[in-house]
């Protein structure tokens, strides 16, 4: 790839945008220079995911830091219609980080990782920390490799139950069954909001399904093959996205 043709590095900050330069730290300035491979006068675009996108050029790139040029502001690029909901069952080993990734990019506005019955995954209140922030980093990220401008919501994880509590703006409410009768491309369209939930690897247990079936959560199917959790999430997410959204 010429440098003519070159897609322009996109970078999330999170903080003001509003001045016309900007310090960055060590860490930030050792991702411009040894992860998006940028040199003095090189173009990129800042973006602080509450709305402001701006053009930016290197003006300075040493060890210790680096100072961007802001210039002209730009448009973000414009969230899918449908608000996804992904309720997700921790998954073993680092599937999660998959799940995040490819979530935020295909478009869902939060994530909502859950401890279910058939859980492997418990994470202490200090691990669980650290990993949500992980999963964070890894969503921005996402946004800067896919121009989303908002990274999605993420919280930490928690029983299935309370995270159920939460999601009352939700008009439509789906959860992945390999038993279900009714495929996911059959239901109705959402109004507004879509909450999808997906099992753990060895799919809801029984008192999941006693919450979820209260809950109000009707059971959908992807099809005939039996999916792995990661891959389930993305395929619902996806097909949701290509039915309902922007894809």
């Amino acid at each position: 790839m010429t440098a003519q043709n070159r897609r322009v590095p996109r970078l999330f900050l999170d903080r003001d945008l509003s001045g016309d330069k900007l310090a960055l730290d060590e860490r930030e300035a050792h991702y411009l220079g040894n992860v998006l491979r940028l040199e003095r006068g090189d173009e990129l675009v800042a973006f602080d995911g509450l709305g402001t996108e701006r053009q930016a050029i290197v003006c300075s790139l040493q060890r210790r830091g680096a100072e961007l040029d802001l210039r002209a502001r730009l448009d973000p690029l414009v969230e899918s219609r449908l608000e996804l909901t992904l309720v997700q069952a921790l998954p073993k080993s680092d599937a999660m980080d998959l799940i995040v990734q490819k979530a935020t990019e295909l478009g869902a506005r939060a994530i909502v990782p859950v401890y279910t019955e058939f859980s492997v995954v418990k994470l202490d209140p200090e691990r669980a920390e650290r990993r949500v922030e992980h999963w964070r980093k890894i969503a921005q990220s996402a946004c800067e490799q896919c121009g989303r401008h908002v990274p999605p919501a993420i919280g930490a994880p928690g029983p299935l139950f309370d995270a159920l509590e939460t999601l009352a703006a939700a008009d439509t409410r789906l959860a992945l069954d390999l038993d279900a009768s009714v495929r996911l491309a059959a239901t109705s369209a959402p109004a507004r909001h879509l909450a999808v939930a997906v099992g753990p690897e060895g799919g809801f247990g029984a008192n999941d399904w006693r919450r979820l079936d209260a809950a109000h959560f009707a059971r959908v199917g992807l099809g005939p093959r039996v999916l792995r959790a990661e891959t389930a999430a993305l395929a619902v997410c996806a097909v949701a996205q290509s039915l309902w959204g922007d894809l």
